[in-house]
């Protein structure tokens, strides 16, 4: 499910940075502007915020098996039950919003965001099958799409800087699970006529 993987890139970007939120772009930059009416919406400071504005894309390139069948990711030799995993393959782009107070502390953070994702650029995501109460769980590739992006603006002398960065994941499965009992081959016999050879 979408929000698995949502979780799954919050949590290891809050792992480096723990004022991290998964939140609305526009909702977040409303509060960090001092544009919404209610005076109880605060943000703290420094701040990363995390959110998919484009929502995903399909890509097509996937087989019938995945499309129709499933793929076996479990099986319990005891009961012959097993477990299959049918998928769509999207594209999953994160834009990270960073929001500090000076621009020295804007560079840093930055900076330390895209080491922490050069040196491990990998999510693994686990979703649950509830089916057979086992756990579908895969690793993906992130890949740097662009930015920093200048977004910063300046009103009624409150600075806030402001940037702009998206890390994608181009092959997410978003799985579809489905169980049954194991098909049992037997012993198959071919005969060969050496003669027509």
């Amino acid at each position: 499910m979408l929000k698995d993987f949502d979780v799954a890139f919050t949590k290891k970007v809050r792992a480096w940075f723990s004022n991290t939120i998964y939140a609305n772009t526009a909702l977040v930059y409303n509060v960090a502007y001092n544009l919404v009416d209610d005076p109880t919406t605060e943000l703290k400071f420094p701040l990363i915020s995390i959110y998919r504005p484009t929502g995903f894309s399909l890509n097509n390139e996937q087989s019938f098996a995945a499309k129709r069948q499933g793929i076996e990711y479990y099986y319990n030799s005891e009961t012959n039950d097993n477990a299959l995993a049918r998928f769509l393959s999207v594209s999953l782009s994160y834009q990270l919003d960073i929001y500090t107070k000076s621009p020295e502390d804007l560079d840093d953070i930055t900076e330390d965001i895209m080491q922490a994702f050069n040196f491990d650029p990998t999510l693994t995501v686990v979703q649950q099958n509830d089916l057979v109460d086992t756990d579908y769980a895969e690793r993906y590739d992130i890949i740097y799409n662009n930015g920093p992006v200048e977004q910063s603006e300046f009103s009624n002398d409150d600075r806030v800087y402001h940037y702009s960065l998206v890390y994608e994941i181009p092959n997410a499965r978003l799985v579809n699970f489905k169980s049954g009992k194991a098909i049992e081959t037997g012993e198959v016999t071919v005969e060969v006529d050496d003669e027509e050879i």
